[in-house]
């Protein structure tokens, strides 16, 4: 919003409130303030716009995968893993289709409601499509990585909702992975195969969360005891 004519200044502030109207966001000037610290409090409400999701409030998929790929060169730099976890609210599209997209927005609201109220300061949460999120669970070995994804995943089965006609209850079904601090990927290799995972746990009755079994390069005797012991507990609880 740069120039020196001042019908240009009010044209792009115009604009830019107009962006912000738009998405839903209230005009972020307060009275009384100096016209350059009102200009400062539009810009700054359009680069908070820029990063995150109208709808929830999470970061976007632009602004988590730069996230990712830090979280993923710092698992190489320091050896030390990080997780990644995808989650899908299932039977979405019959919420969408039996009550429409108001509701369905509610829906993903509740939803990320109670994915905020189980994540850990230093997580990071996006809405990366429709009903689709994913969380960043830094420097977190595998073992750890479970626990915490297993703990979030547990907040969100079920979730209910209260609708005008009554309520619903809502589960998700996930997929976890961890970076390899011996091998450099992409953020979105890494997110197709937590992908993956979570398509795996579609296929295997949903409301429940798959991974991989950690490589033995990559942990410690005990950790390797303490995930076989998990996965098995996943098997006859059926997660």
């Amino acid at each position: 919003m740069s120039g020196n004519n001042p019908e240009d200044q009010k044209l792009n502030l115009s604009n830019a409130l107009r962006i912000l109207d738009n998405a839903g966001r209230e005009d972020p000037r307060v009275a009384g303030d100096s016209p350059n610290a009102q200009l400062q409090s539009v810009i700054d409400a359009l680069c908070d716009l820029s990063i995150h999701d109208g709808l929830t409030g999470l970061v976007n998929a632009t602004f988590f995968h730069a996230v990712l790929t830090r979280e993923i060169e710092r698992s190489l730099r320091t050896g030390r893993t990080c997780g990644l976890m995808v989650l899908d609210i299932d039977h979405f599209k019959a919420i969408n289709d039996t009550y429409g997209h108001a509701t369905g927005d509610a829906v993903i609201q509740a939803v990320t409601a109670e994915l905020k109220s189980s994540l850990r300061s230093m997580d990071t949460a996006a809405r990366i499509g429709g009903e689709e999120f994913a969380i960043i669970l830094p420097e977190c070995a595998p073992e750890d990585a479970i626990h915490a994804a297993t703990r979030i995943h547990s907040v969100l089965n079920p979730v209910t909702v209260r609708l005008e006609a009554g309520s619903v209850d809502l589960t998700a079904s996930a997929g976890l992975v961890w970076t390899s601090p011996n091998l450099s990927v992409s953020s979105t290799v890494l997110l197709s195969e937590a992908d993956h995972e979570m398509y795996r746990a579609k296929r295997t009755g949903r409301g429940r969360i798959c991974y991989k079994h950690a490589d033995s390069t990559m942990i410690s005797r005990q950790e390797r005891s303490a995930l076989i012991m998990l996965n098995c507990e996943e098997r006859f609880h059926g997660r």
